[in-house]
């Protein structure tokens, strides 16, 4: 059968996706001889994954038990309890113990123990058959080269941030409630969109990165302007993305497009006290080198992406918090209300959005630019 000329470039952008991001981890665990299970809750901190301690005894037949009083969680095993504790450095077993790697820690409201924990001192100490693969590990990280050091030794005289690769995404899924946005064919509507994705940035921000999140709305209700704001203003955010999808007159119109206020609207009014930038974010173009770090993600990943527009449009607010508009696609545009639809199309956009973020945040988490004296960047060599 002979493909329509029509699918052929959805189906190479959807193969060119599936190659170039990266899957969720999931960890396959179990015991010699035994059905295994999948744990797809896995959560990156430092380069080393950590899944609950309540599914790993649950995939390995065992029963465990979180102690509030003492503040331990047991496990009952074929050779007695087993004791560990996020206090504690050792898993204990009666009179033995044996020092871990990475101690046990609550992550997202679960304990949670680490993958080398599990293969290299929990299974051989208690004498259980464990067979764990990852289909995703952490990749090591590439060697530095001579400029990468040189920037390394620039950034290490300036101060860090107030709290170590912690910052506060503010996420903005747009309209909800009798407020339905953009209305595409069949009934799809924008805010079920905006929110769907911004679930999956979310789980993916906490994840990967560890990261507080601030939603500004989390399911299906309306939000005021005045609410939005007040959100991201609890949370103290550091970066605020707004989502968003849009309809045109014409079904031509297609593909992402990308705000952000002009510098003028973030300047302080004359006269007023300068509120100094986010601990780790300069205050000068930050929400331009934001949305140029998502717009390179949405490029490497088969996006058809418009240039970045300076436009003032209220969801972006005042201020010097580096914020984005991002206009996701097109529901009047067959191909776009398709790709935004699908769960699977949506998991992959919430992917480029978090690679966006990742490429921004690595760049300035240690910079605490000067309002006054913007840092220029090292010479090229």
């Amino acid at each position: 059968m002979r493909l329509s000329p029509r699918i052929l470039p959805s189906l190479t952008l959807v193969a060119f996706l599936l190659w170039a991001v990266p899957s969720l981890a999931a960890i396959e665990i179990g015991l010699t001889g035994r059905p295994h299970v999948t744990i797809e809750d896995v959560y990156e901190r430092d380069g080393v994954a950590f899944v609950a301690i309540d599914e790993v005894a649950n995939a390995l037949g065992l029963t465990g038990q979180w102690d509030n009083v003492a503040h331990l969680y047991r496990i009952e095993t074929p050779k007695g309890q087993a004791v560990i504790s996020p206090g504690s450095s050792y898993l204990r077993l009666g009179e033995r113990s044996v020092k871990v790697a990475h101690r046990p820690r609550f992550i997202d409201g679960k304990l949670r123990v680490s993958e080398p924990f599990l293969v290299e001192q929990f299974a051989p100490f208690l004498g259980l058959p464990l067979e764990l693969s990852n289909s995703n590990p952490a990749a090591p990280p590439p060697p530095e080269s001579p400029l990468d050091q040189l920037f390394s030794l620039l950034l290490l005289q300036r101060p860090k941030a107030a709290v170590d690769s912690q910052w506060v995404v503010a996420i903005d899924p747009g309209h909800g409630g009798q407020e339905a946005g953009a209305i595409g064919k069949g009934g799809a509507t924008e805010q079920t969109i905006n929110l769907a994705v911004a679930e999956q940035l979310q789980k993916l921000l906490k994840m990967r990165r560890g990261a507080p999140v601030v939603m500004t709305r989390d399911a299906d209700y309306a939000v005021s302007p005045a609410q939005r704001l007040e959100a991201v203003a609890r949370g103290q955010a550091d970066v605020l993305l707004s989502l968003h999808a849009q309809a045109h007159f014409s079904p031509v119109a297609r593909g992402v497009m990308l705000y952000v206020a002009p510098e003028k609207a973030a300047e302080s009014p004359a006269g007023s006290a300068q509120e100094p930038p986010p601990a780790g974010v300069p205050g000068i173009n930050a929400s331009m080198r934001l949305a140029e770090a998502l717009r390179d993600a949405f490029t490497a990943a088969g996006y058809v992406v418009a240039p970045v527009q300076e436009r003032p449009l209220f969801p972006l607010g005042q201020g010097n918090l580096p914020r984005v508009l991002v206009e996701m696609g097109f529901l009047s545009n067959d191909g776009d209300l398709a790709r935004l639809k699908d769960p699977a199309q949506q998991q992959l956009l919430a992917q480029v959005l978090f690679n966006g973020l990742e490429a921004f945040l690595k760049t300035y988490q240690n910079l605490q630019e000067s309002p006054y004296a913007p840092a220029q960047p090292p010479a090229q060599q």
